[in-house]
């Protein structure tokens, strides 16, 4: 691991009760601008949850395999076989959480949601996860203000599923609704991520996912959609078509259709006059 700017390690003595009864902690970190960092074990006793802040990190469970990215958090069960690793830089916070029945929540969080990671996680769970930091940097930390805070921050990740998939179908459907409406305009995927305030990462992860398409792809298309019905309804030049379609450039317009139609804007509505005797 190639330390670029900062690791913090933190470390916590619990009682013998605490590790008897309660949730506990006794090692967290935070690592800034890290490269070249990768961790394989084969068995630890613990529930480990990490927060990305910048960056993706790969992790490996068994044999399946994914990605975490910027706003996600991951719980992995450290009893099983696991590798993660980031050969770019990356910040995150990590802890390794402890007690008698981290690994029954452990089992719940996989269930409710399919895999280790919480894509994009809610402010709600980002600030458990962050009071559960700031107390084990701290020197004097109480086991069971410790173990409170696990908890909480255990069952906010566990309740938290119904309704933010709810709210990131929501989300989608206005990006959706954005994108098609807003075809003739000068937008980015980062200007419609930000307007439904994703990063532009789980963004496009997501609208992949529900619409089977990049919003780049979806947008490219509702563009060619509405050039077609120009070049066949109207007496409008292609330059006239692209710049109506939120195209700066008559040649940008003309590379994007071919490329989807297999003719240029002029071939296309030549073909298509000819062939419907118009």
């Amino acid at each position: 691991m190639n330390s670029n700017k900062t690791t913090k390690i933190y470390t916590h003595n619990s009682s013998p009760f605490a590790k008897e009864n309660l949730f506990y902690s006794e090692l967290a970190g935070e690592y800034f601008g890290i490269s070249d960092y990768e961790i394989k074990r084969d068995y630890y006793n613990s529930l480990l949850v990490l927060f990305i802040e910048e960056g993706e990190l790969t992790v490996n469970i068994d044999k399946e395999s994914f990605s975490v990215g910027k706003n996600d958090i991951a719980f992995i069960d450290c009893k099983t076989p696991h590798h993660y690793y980031s050969k770019d830089p990356i910040s995150f916070k990590w802890v390794h959480i402890q007690g008698n029945s981290v690994f029954a929540y452990s089992e719940l969080l996989s269930k409710r949601f399919q895999s280790p990671v919480i894509e994009n996680a809610s402010s709600i769970i980002l600030q458990e996860f962050k009071i559960l930091i700031g107390l084990l940097r701290g020197e004097n930390t109480l086991d069971h203000s410790l173990s409170a805070t696990i908890h909480r921050l255990l069952a906010t990740m566990a309740e938290s599923t119904s309704v933010q998939t709810k709210s990131t179908e929501y989300a989608l459907s206005i990006a959706e609704a954005y994108l098609r409406q807003n075809y003739n305009k000068q937008i980015s995927t980062t200007d419609v991520a930000n307007k439904v305030d994703m990063s532009i990462y789980y963004f496009t992860r997501q609208f992949h996912k529900q619409y089977g398409i990049s919003p780049y792809e979806y947008l490219i298309m509702q563009r060619i959609s509405n050039a077609k019905k120009l070049l066949l309804n109207s007496n409008m030049s292609t330059k006239e078509i692209s710049k109506k379609c939120g195209y700066n450039h008559p040649s940008t317009f003309i590379t994007a259709f071919k490329s989807r139609v297999g003719a240029t804007p002029s071939q296309f509505r030549t073909n298509i006059i000819k062939n419907i005797g118009l």
